[in-house]
């Protein structure tokens, strides 16, 4: 059929149509709306919520290693000292050697100076080990610095990007808002509140095309009387199995099964 001629019908038959029926297929529409905007707008809060946590655990797990590295500098810093006073240990022990002149007193005194270089390499030794772990740390706590501040620039961008596009959307959302206080105060209060009550327990729809004899909320086939009623559009139906209300206009129906 001529695109054309199948809008005009439709306009027709819904110009035909009960307007509290029309009325709660625009106050659907709305719905939808409102829920689409609203669910950009709690994903832009969520992943908002998101890179903040990131941002604390990485905070909290570099403040760690910042602490981690203050310990293994102080532990390196008391080794220093305990290797300058081994050195010292070890040159009175090289003098006192001099100046023995027994062979009993030597061979004691040799043994204490054994005993104080092995100490001292040892010491070394660790030291050593000790400097190339604390500098390879303070690389790896440099690197997270540099990361988290990388990261702290993306938050930052995405807090004034995503701030601005919430503030948008709120306002999107109050203006969508409004139009539907307009509408519902135009129709009959028990109308009304079935229709919160069906939109409640089924996802956000209360409105529902039906098409070929059946709901095309939940596929349900419909009696034949109420089939046809459905598609004169006179009276207001709902669907005996979700209970969403039933609305038929030839285009929207045609598209619905092509």
């Amino acid at each position: 059929m001529n695109p054309t001629l199948l809008s005009l019908i439709e306009l027709q038959h819904m110009d035909r149509m009960n307007p509290t029926l029309l009325s709660l297929i625009e106050l659907q529409h709305i719905d939808d709306e409102i829920r689409g905007h609203r669910k950009q707008r709690d994903e832009l809060a969520a992943n908002l919520v998101r890179l903040r946590a990131i941002l604390v655990q990485m905070d909290k797990d570099l403040a760690d290693k910042r602490g981690r590295l203050t310990e293994a500098t102080s532990f390196y810093d008391d080794k220093n000292i305990d290797l300058a006073a081994d050195t010292e240990r070890l040159g009175h022990a090289k003098q006192k050697l001099l100046a023995v002149s027994r062979t009993k007193e030597y061979a004691a005194m040799q043994k204490e100076l054994d005993t104080l270089r092995k100490k001292s390499s040892d010491d070394e030794a660790e030291l050593e080990r000790l400097a190339a772990a604390i500098q390879e740390y303070r690389a790896s706590v440099q690197a997270q610095e540099a990361k988290l501040a990388e990261i702290q620039a993306e938050v930052a961008r995405e807090e004034a990007t995503s701030g601005e596009r919430l503030g948008e959307l709120e306002k999107i959302i109050g203006g969508i808002a409004s139009k539907k206080i307009v509408i519902v105060q135009t129709m009959p209060k028990d109308v009304v509140s079935r229709y919160e009550k069906v939109i409640e327990k089924r996802d956000g729809v209360a409105v529902v095309l039906a098409a070929q004899g059946r709901c095309c909320g939940c596929r349900m086939q419909l009696p034949p009387q109420q089939w046809v009623k459905v598609q004169m559009g006179k009276e207001l139906h709902h669907c005996a199995s979700c209970l969403r209300y039933l609305y038929y206009t030839p285009q929207a129906a045609a598209a619905a099964v092509g």
